[in-house]
């Protein structure tokens, strides 16, 4: 009986000890996923500024500022600033803080080899699979926009432009290759993703290329589909050096 006596305290006791252990892994977990999504949050708005049209690159990307601005805590911008530096977007200058990169000819034309190499095999493994659903319903926009150009903007075309880069990827089945052009997406479009300077018969242009390449791919042809795909982004390249030499030739001398 005494036994039984004591086990009464002794099992509140533990109760109490796994009620407030359970509390608060559940609080270290809730904590740890709050920390991401804020995290990837930061991200992506620092991204979205970073590619607006009225960011001005000269001045520094701020963590204070950004913190601020976003209303996001100053530990989530400062790993989201890390991630972009870690992935060649930003540079930090010594005493003066975080910039965006700046992208000479040199690193445009190293960035297109990686980039032309990993999507025309992406081109040519999707065009080696049995199309899925929502590749054919990326195709479906696209051939749907051709017909109407005059009610999409060039920044609405870029986005349908963007969509199917992604979807080509998810259809490949090649999930090496698309866990590297992830890793690279954001400095890939730092190089090429030029919306702001799309002129509208530009913009159709690329429309049209995307959907030859569809084309190619639903047809089952992985040489014409790399094909294709090398020749667009070989046009995507020579039109951003364009517009690199361009505003080099109007900057000020100073």
């Amino acid at each position: 009986m005494a036994c039984g006596r004591g086990a009464g305290p002794r099992h509140g006791a533990d109760k109490k000890y796994l009620d407030n252990w359970y509390t608060g892994m559940f609080t270290i977990r809730f904590m740890s996923e709050a920390f991401k999504f804020e995290r990837q949050r930061a991200y992506d708005l620092i991204v979205e500024r970073i590619f607006g049209s009225d960011f001005d690159r000269t001045l520094p990307l701020s963590e204070r500022g950004l913190s601020e601005l976003f209303g996001i805590g100053r530990m989530p911008v400062r790993e989201a600033l890390r991630r972009l530096e870690q992935e060649g977007v930003v540079e930090v200058r010594p005493a003066r803080g975080t910039f965006l990169r700046n992208v000479e000819e040199v690193d445009l034309r190293r960035i297109y080899q990686v980039r032309t190499a990993l999507e025309c095999l992406v081109a040519a493994d999707a065009a080696r699979q049995v199309p899925s659903r929502e590749f054919l319903q990326i195709g479906t926009k696209l051939e749907i926009m051709l017909r109407d150009l005059e009610s999409f903007s060039p920044a609405d075309i870029d986005d349908a432009g963007t969509e199917f880069h992604e979807r080509l990827v998810e259809a490949s089945g090649n999930d090496v290759a698309a866990e590297t052009i992830r890793l690279f997406r954001t400095r890939f479009r730092l190089a090429f993703h030029l919306p702001r300077y799309f002129s509208f018969p530009t913009a159709a242009k690329t429309l049209r290329d995307h959907r030859d390449i569809f084309e190619a791919v639903v047809a089952g042809d992985p040489d014409l589909a790399a094909s294709r795909m090398k020749e667009h982004l070989a046009k995507g390249l020579e039109l951003r050096l364009r517009l690199s030499t361009t505003s080099k030739a109007a900057a000020p001398v100073t």
